[in-house]
């Protein structure tokens, strides 16, 4: 290695050791200053765990492991002051993980994005007409949640939209984030309310899909999950067997 080489290594290393210490020192304020809403999102992602751990037979689990690690990407990257990557890489994870669970409706359409023949479409998952939420689809799989398809499916499309703004350069967002790694609580604080948003909506979609398909065993893995988040949705009260609210006279 000739000595300029020598030194422009050295030289990227010592860039790279102030990016990590930077990160490091950021880590511990957005830990120390939002625990509660750091505790909120772990719980959540426990309990996608559990629901991964019911899933993991079904054909798409990969897809869902994946994106399950890219939460955790999107995680440290939050807690790290890396901004719009922890937003990139989270809508990422929602896109993934809503995706696999909406085409595995469609065993066709599923093999073909396995295969890279096709694109998630963000437009046919959200669609009114035939998409997750839609009518004919609840029908089919999932009865029980009709009556609040348009709460979740507004839910959803928020939490992907607000993800969106930070990756695509909207003003309002662009002028928000640091040019340097610094810490800002709005911004970690908005970041773990919508993780905890992507969280949610994505075991809602997994419980529309698939709940009333497992066995009794795996049932039981994803119930406490169910109750703990969604015990307030007459659908989940119904799935679950628990007694309704009466409605006042």
């Amino acid at each position: 290695m000739s000595q300029r080489s020598a030194e422009n290594a050295s030289s990227v290393e010592k860039m790279m050791l102030k990016l990590h210490k930077s990160c490091m020192d950021h880590i511990e304020q957005a830990t120390g200053s939002n625990e509660l809403e750091v505790n909120r999102v772990l719980h959540l992602e426990a309990d996608l765990a559990a629901w991964l751990e019911a899933l993991e037979s079904k054909p798409e689990t990969q897809q869902f492991q994946s994106a399950h690690r890219d939460f955790g990407l999107a995680f440290y990257a939050a807690m790290s002051g890396l901004y719009r990557q922890a937003f990139s890489t989270l809508r990422s994870f929602l896109e993934v993980t809503v995706g696999a669970t909406y085409l595995s409706s469609h065993e066709f359409k599923r093999r073909q994005w396995v295969s890279g023949k096709l694109d998630i479409s963000w437009k046919a998952i959200t669609s009114t007409d035939s998409g997750l939420y839609s009518s004919p689809f609840l029908e089919e799989f999932c009865p029980e949640a009709m009556e609040e398809q348009d709460e979740m499916l507004a839910n959803l499309k928020q939490t992907y939209r607000r993800c969106s703004e930070y990756i695509h350069g909207n003003v309002s967002t662009s002028q928000m984030l640091p040019t340097e790694i610094s810490y800002r609580e709005d911004i970690t604080r908005e970041w773990l309310s919508v993780a905890a948003s992507a969280l949610s909506a994505t075991m809602h979609c997994l419980m529309v899909r698939y709940y009333k398909d497992l066995s009794q065993p795996s049932k039981g893995i994803v119930e406490g999950s169910l109750e703990d988040h969604f015990s307030h949705l007459v659908s989940v009260r119904q799935l679950l067997g628990l007694p309704l609210e009466r409605t006042r006279s």
